[in-house]
């Protein structure tokens, strides 16, 4: 029950934004009594919570299944990018915005990053090493400035102008340019 009530809040949540969707809402779908949902998740936070961390969890998983099973870092790009977008594509740019109200998952969030952070140097390093980043990049300062650049694009409501599709792709390809070897540069060019 636990796992049909998050997979419906989180698609609920993705396609209105979670402000849109009341517990009430929530129970209604799935034909239970709101109070059967109250003995489960306390409130609303709670919910959403345990449906990003549970997203996260399996993202985790699926980057780790993409990572052993491409050949290099810019299959992975690649694979991860398609993914992202269609991501995108099914979400309310309105969810994202919502997400800045709830004090206990934008913890988490910010958790989630710094521990990305030093996988993101990890595999920009592996990208030097099979030639498609440069050697010359300090690659624990670009992985601050994209950070502060999603934020820039949260803060800012960037989504609202542009769509996230678009946002990702100047984000992937422009920036990451910067960061190829004539190599990556030539092979992110196949990409586009």
């Amino acid at each position: 029950m636990r796992q049909r009530i998050l997979k419906t809040a989180m698609t609920a949540f993705a396609e209105k934004g979670i402000k849109a969707v009341k517990m009430d809402d929530v129970a209604a779908q799935l034909s239970i009594s709101k109070r059967t949902l109250y003995e489960i998740f306390q409130n609303k936070e709670q919910l959403l919570y345990e449906g990003v961390r549970l997203y996260h969890q399996q993202k985790k998983q699926q980057m780790e299944l993409i990572g052993l099973t491409s050949k290099n870092v810019m299959e992975i790009i690649l694979r991860v990018y398609k993914i992202k977008v269609q991501e995108f594509k099914m979400t309310n740019p309105v969810f994202y915005s919502d997400l800045s109200k709830y004090p206990l998952v934008l913890d988490y969030l910010n958790n989630e990053n710094q521990k990305v952070h030093s996988k993101y140097v990890q595999f920009m390093e592996r990208g030097v090493k099979e030639g498609y980043f440069r050697k010359d990049v300090d690659y624990n300062l670009t992985s601050r400035m994209f950070d502060a650049l999603e934020k820039f694009i949260m803060r800012e409501e960037l989504y609202k102008a542009y769509s996230i599709e678009d946002i990702f792709k100047y984000i992937v390809f422009v920036s990451l340019r910067g960061l190829c070897t004539r190599k990556g540069v030539m092979t992110l060019e196949t990409f586009e």
